[in-house]
């Protein structure tokens, strides 16, 4: 049984959290309430912990494009720790951001959206997420890379509001996906499905059901 320090479900309760993060900072700017600073640097920190719990779902099973997304996804964290701090604590200092801030801020940045193709990508072939969402890690990816800032042209805040929300859905979706958590998407249906029951006797067995096997489920061990 997988316990409450499960990366997969850390990853995406953080990726809702930096989603969220995402939508009230340029949320409140849109209403002409608020800024809140430099709060997006400091939700990457959680949506790059949102990357790591995505790579955990495939589960050994996103092969060259996983592993890649997978390293991307712990860069991102590593400078995001940096990131995160300096721009709480000085990045009001001045105009422009100094060397080597300016640096780390893109590359982590860039290492996040490239990351969630690449694990988006591994995450589809793979089926490692409920079938009615298994292309919206890439969706969310591709999106970032250029077409969401479209938006732009309404509003400068409105892509970060988008982007901020579907990450608080991909963040429910890898929340609610993992082992041993009833969420949606974890039953059978007519193109096959599988669960890990938390409270089964037997922690740890999943069962997978397959149109070619109507009449049964098949027990497998994760």
């Amino acid at each position: 049984m997988r316990g409450a320090l499960d990366p997969i479900r850390l990853g995406g309760l953080a990726a809702m959290v930096g989603g969220a993060m995402w939508v009230a900072k340029d949320g409140l700017i849109m209403l002409g309430i608020l800024d809140l600073g430099e709060l997006l640097i400091v939700a990457e920190l959680f949506i790059a912990v949102g990357l790591v719990g995505l790579h955990a779902r495939l589960e050994g099973r996103g092969g060259r494009m996983g592993s890649v997304g997978g390293l991307l996804a712990c860069v991102a964290v590593a400078l995001s720790v940096v990131n995160a701090p300096y721009s709480l604590l000085f990045a009001h200092d001045g105009p422009r951001t100094p060397f080597p801030f300016n640096v780390t801020y893109f590359v982590g940045t860039l290492a996040v959206f490239v990351g969630l193709v690449l694990l988006g990508i591994a995450a589809s072939r793979a089926e490692a997420l409920p079938s009615r969402w298994k292309l919206l890690s890439l969706v969310v990816g591709l999106s970032a890379l250029f077409p969401v800032w479209v938006l732009a042209l309404v509003s400068l805040e409105l892509p970060v509001v988008a982007l901020g929300l579907a990450w608080i859905l991909l963040g429910y979706v890898l929340w609610s996906s993992a082992p041993g958590t009833d969420g949606p998407g974890r039953g059978p249906g007519p193109s096959g499905g599988s669960w890990c029951g938390s409270r089964s006797s037997s922690p740890g067995r999943c069962w997978r059901w397959s149109p070619a096997e109507p009449d049964r489920y098949r027990a497998t061990w994760r």
